[in-house]
């Protein structure tokens, strides 16, 4: 596991580009989350809706020096087998222009209780997977679906709370707990291809 500043991988191999590079994106992300908090009153992004925390990750990319898009259209082809493309939209589209590697993330966001069961956050980050792998396999090299798990306002979060989702995002592909100030937030990622 690696720990920088208020970010901590969970899972993943470190040695995947995916890793090496989201480590470097998701490290930006407390910095933005405090200056948020204390320019606007409080205001935590991650607690307040899906749109929002994308935003932060967008702007986490591109303080790293990533291209990024959020809420793009793209062509998506519905649930079931066999449907045609259509124009749906991305949630996020992230790049690194030197190593020409890009990603297409669908998001999921998910205010949980403490008690939060393992097949509730199976199932929702399978949903956010299942919406990547609507995504036309020419958005990115790699589509990706995440799930921002979010205690939500009413939990404390106790030395237990954090052991308990952090042991849950290890069935992830990648994950990641990033703290700070203002409470953690857990990003649990699911590779389509």
């Amino acid at each position: 596991m690696t720990v920088h500043r208020s970010v901590r991988t969970l899972a993943g191999d470190g040695r995947t580009r995916e890793a090496k590079h989201w480590s470097e994106w998701l490290r930006r992300v407390p910095a933005i989350r405090r200056q948020f908090h204390q320019w606007a009153d409080n205001f935590d992004p991650f607690r307040s809706n899906e749109a929002a925390s994308v935003a932060v990750l967008a702007n986490a990319a591109s303080r790293a020096g990533y291209l990024a898009h959020t809420e793009y259209v793209a062509l998506k082809r519905h649930v079931t087998r066999g449907r045609p493309f259509r124009p749906g939209r991305c949630d996020l589209w992230i790049a690194h222009v030197a190593s020409e590697t890009s990603w297409a993330f669908e998001v999921k966001q998910h205010f949980a209780a403490a008690k939060i069961r393992e097949t509730t956050f199976r199932a929702r980050l399978d949903l956010a997977r299942r919406d990547a792998q609507c995504v036309d396999r020419d958005e990115a090299d790699r589509r990706v679906g995440c799930l921002i798990t979010v205690p939500s306002e009413r939990v404390v979060q106790t030395a237990e709370l954090v052991a308990h989702f952090d042991e849950l995002c290890k069935r992830a592909d990648v994950a990641f707990r990033i703290s700070g100030g203002v409470g953690s937030v857990w990003l649990a990622f699911a590779f389509v291809d």
